[in-house]
C-alpha cells in the first residue's frame, strides 16, 4: 500500500514539474541599440535580447535598455525595439511573428 501511494505522489509530482517546464514564453524582444525606431528590414536573430511570458515585460525590459543606453551616449532614449508574438522560423529561416508591437 505504502509503494502504491509513492508511486501516485511520484507520478503526480513528476507530472507537474513537467508541465511547468514546458510552457514557453509567448513574446520575443527584438532590440536595436543604434536606432531611434525599429528598422523596416525583416526580422534578424541577431536582434533577440530576450523572451517574455508578457508584452507588458517585453516592453519594460525594452524600456530599461533605452534608458541604460541613454545613459552611456549623448543621445537619451536611443534604441528602437518591436516586441513579436508567437515568433518562429519558417521553411525558408525567415523570422515571422503573428504581430509585433512597441
Amino acid at each position: 500500500m505504502k509503494s502504491n501511494f509513492a508511486v501516485a505522489t511520484l507520478f503526480i509530482v513528476g507530472s507537474w514539474l513537467q508541465s511547468g517546464c514546458t510552457k514557453t514564453p509567448e513574446w520575443t524582444l527584438f532590440y536595436y541599440p543604434d536606432a531611434d525606431a525599429a528598422p523596416t528590414i525583416p526580422l534578424q536573430v541577431d536582434d533577440i535580447h530576450g523572451y517574455y511570458d508578457t508584452l507588458e515585460q517585453c516592453q519594460r525590459k525594452a524600456q530599461g535598455m533605452k534608458r541604460l543606453s541613454g545613459s552611456s551616449v549623448s543621445h537619451l532614449g536611443l534604441g528602437g525595439y518591436q516586441c513579436g508574438q508567437l515568433c518562429e522560423l519558417d521553411d525558408a529561416s525567415r523570422l515571422s511573428c503573428k504581430t509585433l508591437s512597441q
